[in-house]
């Protein structure tokens, strides 16, 4: 009986999310009708990341902590289309902008 309650501990414990963890999950994403982007994002470690020659649809997720900055840039490489950049917080939009045009920046950040 000693084990079953033992295992059925470890079982339920392990079932929970840890109520320590603070971190907040995070989804750039850029969407548009432009042919081709170059893209700068806070990679979540302190660092930027950069990819170019992109087509839309683009997303990427990561885990941050609570007070990290983020940020997400994207650069339209053509002569027409339409940018839109979000960062998602936990499934929620945290910050969005669009533009369009020829060769149009889009920036959006903030500290979460």
């Amino acid at each position: 009986m000693k084990v079953f309650f033992s295992v059925l501990f470890l079982f339920f414990f392990a079932a929970c999310t840890n109520p320590f963890d603070t971190s907040i999950e995070i989804r750039y994403e850029v969407i548009g009708s432009a042919e081709s982007v170059s893209i700068t994002y806070e990679n979540g470690g302190g660092g930027v990341s950069q990819v170019t020659n992109v087509g839309l649809p683009w997303s990427h997720t990561l885990s941050v902590d609570p007070g990290d900055y983020v940020y997400l840039h994207a650069h339209n490489l053509g002569e027409s289309g339409s940018i839109t950049v979000t960062i998602y917080q936990n499934g929620d939009v945290f910050k969005r902008a669009s533009s369009a045009g020829a060769y149009v920046i889009v920036s959006v950040s903030g500290t979460l």
